[in-house]
C-alpha cells in the first residue's frame, strides 16, 4: 500500500523546510561582509568585536540549520519507510525550531514562511491517514 497523500504532501514541506534553511544559510555566508556593520549600527557589539561576533554568529547559525536539515531530510525519508517513531522524533525537532525562532523574536518573511510550511507539514503527518499508514493498520 502507498503511503497516504497527507503523508506524503507533510513530507514534502518538510522538505522544502530544509531546503529554505540551507537557501537561508548559504546568503547569510554570501552576506556576511554586511553582518558586522548590521551588529556595530544595532549596538550588539563594538566596532573592534564586531567580525569576531559576526564570523561566531555565522558558524552557530550554521551549526543549528545543518542539524535541523539533516533532521528534516533523514526523518521524512524514514517516515517513507513507514518508521512511525521518525514522526515524534521529527516533531520535537519542530518544537525545538519553533521555541527557537519565537525566542529570538526572528518572526519575519522568511520565518515566516518557515512556520507556515512546518505547521501545515505538522498537522498533515499527524492526520488519521498518515496515523494509520505509519503504525500499519489498515493495510
Amino acid at each position: 500500500m502507498d503511503s497516504p497523500r497527507p503523508l506524503r504532501l507533510a513530507i514534502v514541506l518538510w522538505w522544502v523546510v530544509a531546503l529554505v534553511l540551507g537557501l537561508q544559510s548559504v546568503l547569510m555566508w554570501i552576506g556576511r561582509g554586511d553582518l558586522a556593520g548590521r551588529l556595530i549600527a544595532q549596538d550588539q557589539a563594538t566596532p573592534a568585536d564586531a567580525a569576531d561576533r559576526a564570523q561566531q554568529l555565522l558558524l552557530v547559525n550554521t551549526g543549528i540549520a545543518v542539524v535541523l536539515v539533516a533532521a528534516y531530510l533523514v526523518l521524512g525519508a524514514l517516515m517513507f519507510r513507514r518508521r512511525a517513531w521518525a514522526r515524534g522524533v521529527l516533531s520535537g525537532f519542530a518544537v525545538v525550531h519553533l521555541l527557537m525562532l519565537l525566542g529570538t523574536g526572528a518572526v519575519f518573511s522568511v520565518n515566516v514562511i518557515v512556520l507556515i510550511l512546518g505547521a501545515a507539514a505538522a498537522v498533515l503527518m499527524w492526520r488519521r491517514p498518515s496515523t494509520d499508514w505509519l503504525t500499519g493498520e489498515h493495510d
